[in-house]
């Protein structure tokens, strides 16, 4: 990045030096009148002409904005023209070229052609939506009227007011300030909303348009006074500006857009971009507070500008803020489904092993509670994986889940714990550890292949007094201390106690047999396991088998 960013100095650097090293020579003591004319106009039509080659190449590379840079280069052929026909008249017909003149159609066709390649080149940055878009314009706006207040107090007032120099010559007086101001707001926007990659050829160009604009100005000041002429330091500033933009097309060239760290499609919006439409803001308001205390008379143009200025901006603030809560919105969404994809089964959409044990351990400090746990394990699953293949196995995973959730309650818990491990936090324990071990001991149509399977089901009950969970049954004011200090100094928690004890009690189940479910049961007293046969494999009518199609 800092490479890039350094032959980026270099180009501008570059393009900057030699227009200084011109203006040196213009204002070399002694320099022949005739000579300086020569040089000045010949130097423009050289720097204009081969910012126009460059940016014409810059449209045919591949990772380039090929029409913007092509529609700039044929803004600078028109002014090209233009000055060869102003050079024409100078040089060869010796005579003083009048305003307007026959070349001031090339000079008129550069900010539009120009300005319709920056809006292609904004076209092809990031759309938005519609709060932002709305702020993109209020940007556009914003900066805009800036500039045009600054054109307005420095040149563009004058000559408005001076108004006697006919139409055509008034019309043409405005159309370039405010064509600057159009194409300058352009460029900023165009910085401003760049991709990284485009950014150091955007602000070499951009430097470029806002030095012609500043010579343009800087023209018509002294037009409107008699003192222009060719030789004139001014033209130093079109030499600069035209060399800059060919800096800009040069830059484009030689380094691909690869190598620029183009490869960004970021929506975040820079520092840059948020706070660079305030860049002319602030100039302006100084502007129009200095017109307004130097020249007090008239002063409706300068406060109507000053007051649209100030609603632009508020509006542009407006758009922000509903931009900034549409990203809020997406944001928490954002938070909202990431918290899902950790607390969730990607498989079955169950929760997960964090999820369940967060659930399991609030449910364990509750006080006077009765807890029931279910550890269910399917048996032979991996007989069904070597058989068929991981997608049946995991089809069958899925249809497995949809089971459980049919022979419980909705405010019961079913959770993949891990492989082909569930668990369930509910009350009643046995009778629907009874219903799960008969739901799975039904055959699965997965994908025209039939599976039998079972499932082991281990069972665990507690009773929560006083946040001291006991097993089976309450535990007795004198026995609850005893009861929690001895679990506090194994390192277990109540809930990692009532799973543990699950666990066992399905480990159990398997050696009696598998497809059954063992148990710890209130009314068989604490620690009595009870093996118990898995029930008929006609279900009752209230429920129903649902299988994938």
């Amino acid at each position: 990045m800092m490479t890039i960013h350094r032959r980026a100095c270099v180009h501008g650097g570059t393009a900057v030096l030699l227009g200084l090293l011109f203006a040196a020579f213009l204002a070399l003591p002694g320099l022949d009148p005739q000579l300086s004319l020569v040089v000045s106009d010949l130097g423009q039509l050289a720097a204009v002409s081969g910012a126009a080659v460059l940016a014409w190449r810059a449209g045919g590379m591949p990772w380039a904005e090929r029409r913007g840079w092509r529609l700039v280069a044929v803004g600078v052929g028109a002014w090209a023209v233009g000055q060869a026909i102003w050079s024409f008249d100078e040089i060869v017909l010796g005579r003083e070229v009048p305003f307007p003149s026959l070349a001031d159609l090339g000079f008129v066709l550069f900010p539009i052609v120009a300005g319709l390649g920056l809006l292609s080149w904004l076209a092809s940055q990031r759309a938005g939506r519609v709060a932002a878009r709305g702020r993109d314009v209020l940007d556009g706006l914003v900066v805009a009227l800036s500039l045009l207040v600054v054109s307005w107090v420095t040149s563009l007032g004058a000559v408005v007011n001076d108004g006697g120099q006919g139409w055509l010559a008034t019309t043409l007086s405005t159309f370039y300030p405010v064509a600057d101001v159009i194409v300058g707001s352009l460029v900023l926007l165009a910085i401003s909303r760049a991709r990284p990659g485009e950014r150091p050829v955007l602000t070499i160009l951009g430097l470029g348009m806002f030095t012609l604009a500043f010579a343009d100005s800087a023209y018509l000041y002294l037009v409107s006074v008699g003192s222009y002429g060719s030789a004139n330091l001014v033209s130093s500033g079109w030499i600069v500006g035209f060399l800059l933009i060919g800096a800009a097309a040069r830059f484009e060239t030689s380094t691909p857009r690869s190598a620029s760290v183009a490869a960004s499609d970021d929506d975040v919006p820079s520092l840059l971009s948020e706070t660079l439409p305030y860049a002319p803001f602030v100039p302006s308001l100084i502007a129009i507070c200095w017109s307004l205390g130097t020249d007090p008379d008239s002063p409706a143009v300068r406060l109507v500008l000053g007051l649209l200025l100030a609603s632009f901006v508020m509006g542009r603030q407006f758009f922000a803020m509903a931009e900034n809560r549409r990203l809020y919105a997406a944001l928490r969404d954002a938070r909202d489904q990431l918290r899902q994809l950790t607390l969730t089964d990607a498989l079955t959409g169950l929760p997960n092993r964090t999820l369940f044990t967060d659930r399991l351990d609030r449910a364990m400090r509750r006080p006077g509670r009765h807890v029931g746990l279910l550890f269910c394990d399917v048996d032979d699953f991996k007989l069904v994986n070597d058989t068929h293949g991981h997608d049946i196995g995991d089809l069958l995973l899925h249809d497995l889940a949809a089971r459980l959730l049919t022979c419980v309650r909705a405010q019961d818990t079913v959770a993949r714990l891990a492989g082909d491990e569930f668990a369930v936090l509910l009350e009643d324990a046995e009778h629907v550890a009874q219903r799960i071990v008969a739901a799975t001991a039904e055959p699965f149509d997965l994908r025209g292949i039939v599976a039998r399977v079972s499932m082991s089901v281990g069972a665990a009950d507690a009773y929560t007094d006083g946040g001291v969970p006991t097993t089976g049954r309450r535990a007795s004011d004198a026995e609850a201390p005893r009861v929690g200090a001895a679990r506090r100094a194994a390192g277990l928690t109540p809930a990692d106690l009532l799973l543990r004890d699950a666990d066992q009690a399905m480990y159990a189940a398997k050696t009696a047999g598998k497809g059954r479910f063992t148990g710890r049961s209130p009314r068989f007293g604490e620690g009595v396991e009870i093996p118990v046969e898995p029930p008929e494999r006609a279900l009752p009518a209230s429920y129903k088998i649902r299988t994938r199609a």
